[in-house]
C-alpha cells in the first residue's frame, strides 16, 4: 500500500523532468531556416516613370498681336520648316510699312539737299548732321515697321507634325510678356526620334550616369518593351510637398533608340535604368545580413553555421537587388547560411546552437535586379 504513492511521485518527476529537459533544449538550440551559399548573376536597377515627349518640339506663339486671318494647316498634317502656317491680319502693319518707307524717302530727300547745300557752304555743319540723325531715325522705324510686317506671317521653325491647332480662324492672336505666356496657336513635334522624360529620386542621383541603358514601358502599350540611352541628368532639383514630406525629384530625359508609331507625345511610361550588372559573383537573401557589433564595431553581417552553431562573420557587400546582396568577402561559396526567421535571426547569438533545414530556394545561380532605394529602406528596418 505504502508503494503505490511512490510510484505515482516517480512519475510525476520523470514527467517533469521531461518538460524541464525539453524546454531547456528549446531554449538552446534554435531552430532556423538556411540557404546555401552560390555564384549568381544580380542587376542594380533604378526604376522611373514619366512621360514621352518627341525629341524636337515647339510651341508656335504669335510675336505680335493681331486677327488669324488664315490657318493653312490642320492636325495631322505634316509640314517642313519654312513652310507658311499662319497668317495674321496686316492691315494695321502693312500701313506702318507704307507709312515708314514714304518717311524714310522724305528724309532720305532732305538729306541729300542738306548736303548739296552744305558743299557749297549754305547751310552749317550742325544743319547738316540733323539731317544725318533724321535719316538715321527714319531708317530705325522703317526696320521696326517691317518686322511688326513679318510678324503677321508665321513659318514653321522645324520639320514635323502638327500635333495640335489651339485656336480658330478669326481669334485674336496676343503675344507674350513678361507677366504673360501669350498665346499658344499650336505645336508643332518631329516624331522621328523620341526620349522618355523621367524623375528619379535624389538618392539615386550618385548612381544614375549618362550613357547607361534602360527599358521603357508605355502605360498604352504594357506589353512592348522599348530600348533607350540616357542623354540628359538635370542640374537643377524639381521639389513637390508630399502631405508634410518633402520630395525632391531630378528629370531624366531617355532617348529611345526604337519606339512604335503607335505612340505619342505624353503618354505615360514606366522606365528601368540599368546602373550596375555583375554576373558570376557570391550572391545571399537580402534578408540574411543585418548591422549588427562586432569587436567594439558596427559593421554588415551574417549568421553562418557551423557544427551546428550559429557563428557571427562581418561581410562585405557591393551590388544590391530587390532580393539579393552581391558578398565580395567574408563567407565562401557552399557556406550554410541562416536566412530566417526574422524573430529568431532578430535575437540569436554567436555561438548558439541551432537546428535548421536547408531551403530550397537560391541554391542555383539567378538574375535579379534592384531598386536602390527599395534597398536602403529594407536595410534599414533591419537595423
Amino acid at each position: 500500500m505504502k508503494k503505490k504513492p511512490l510510484i505515482i511521485i516517480s512519475v510525476i518527476v520523470v514527467i517533469i523532468l521531461i518538460i524541464v529537459l525539453n524546454l531547456t533544449q528549446k531554449e538552446t538550440r534554435e531552430h532556423v531556416e538556411v540557404t546555401i551559399v552560390t555564384k549568381g548573376n544580380i542587376m542594380s536597377v533604378v526604376t522611373a516613370s514619366g512621360e514621352l515627349r518627341a525629341k524636337s518640339q515647339v510651341d508656335i506663339s504669335a510675336e505680335t498681336i493681331g486677327r488669324i486671318k488664315k490657318i493653312y494647316y490642320r492636325e495631322g498634317d505634316y509640314v517642313k520648316r519654312g513652310d507658311l502656317i499662319i497668317v495674321l491680319d496686316d492691315v494695321q502693319a502693312q500701313a506702318n510699312r507704307k507709312l515708314a518707307e514714304a518717311q524714310v524717302k522724305q528724309v532720305a530727300q532732305e538729306l541729300l539737299r542738306g548736303q548739296k547745300l552744305f558743299e557749297k557752304n549754305l547751310i552749317s555743319q550742325e544743319s547738316l548732321e540733323k539731317l544725318q540723325l533724321a535719316y538715321e531715325s527714319a531708317n530705325a522705324q522703317y526696320e521696326q515697321a517691317m518686322d511688326a510686317y513679318r510678324k503677321t506671317k508665321i513659318y514653321a521653325p522645324i520639320s514635323g507634325k502638327i500635333m495640335k491647332i489651339n485656336v480658330e480662324e478669326g481669334e485674336t492672336a496676343v503675344m507674350g510678356t513678361m507677366n504673360y505666356a501669350g498665346t499658344v496657336l499650336m505645336t508643332i513635334a518631329d516624331l522621328s526620334s523620341m526620349i522618355a522624360v523621367v524623375t528619379i529620386d535624389e538618392t539615386d542621383v550618385p548612381v544614375v550616369k549618362v550613357g547607361q541603358d534602360a527599358e521603357i514601358t508605355a502605360d498604352a502599350l504594357p506589353d512592348s518593351v522599348y530600348k533607350g540611352e540616357i542623354t540628359k541628368i538635370g542640374l537643377m532639383p524639381i521639389t513637390s510637398l508630399l502631405t508634410t514630406e518633402k520630395v525632391t525629384d531630378f528629370e531624366v530625359e531617355i532617348e529611345m533608340s526604337d519606339f512604335s508609331p503607335l505612340l505619342r507625345p505624353g503618354m505615360n511610361v514606366k522606365t528601368d535604368i540599368t546602373t550596375n550588372e555583375k554576373e558570376d559573383v557570391l550572391t545571399i537573401p537580402i534578408q540574411a545580413s543585418g548591422k549588427r557589433k562586432i569587436d567594439d564595431k558596427t559593421a554588415e553581417t551574417v549568421f553562418v553555421v557551423q557544427n551546428g552553431k550559429a557563428h557571427l562573420m562581418e561581410i562585405t557587400t557591393g551590388v544590391s537587388s530587390d532580393t539579393q546582396i552581391e558578398i565580395i568577402s567574408g563567407i565562401a561559396e557552399g557556406d550554410t547560411l541562416i536566412i530566417g526567421p526574422y524573430r529568431v535571426l532578430s535575437k540569436i547569438k554567436d555561438g548558439q546552437q541551432v537546428s535548421f533545414e536547408i531551403s530550397e530556394e537560391d541554391t542555383s545561380s539567378q538574375s535579379y535586379k534592384v531598386n536602390p532605394r527599395r534597398i536602403v529602406r529594407a536595410l534599414k528596418k533591419r537595423i
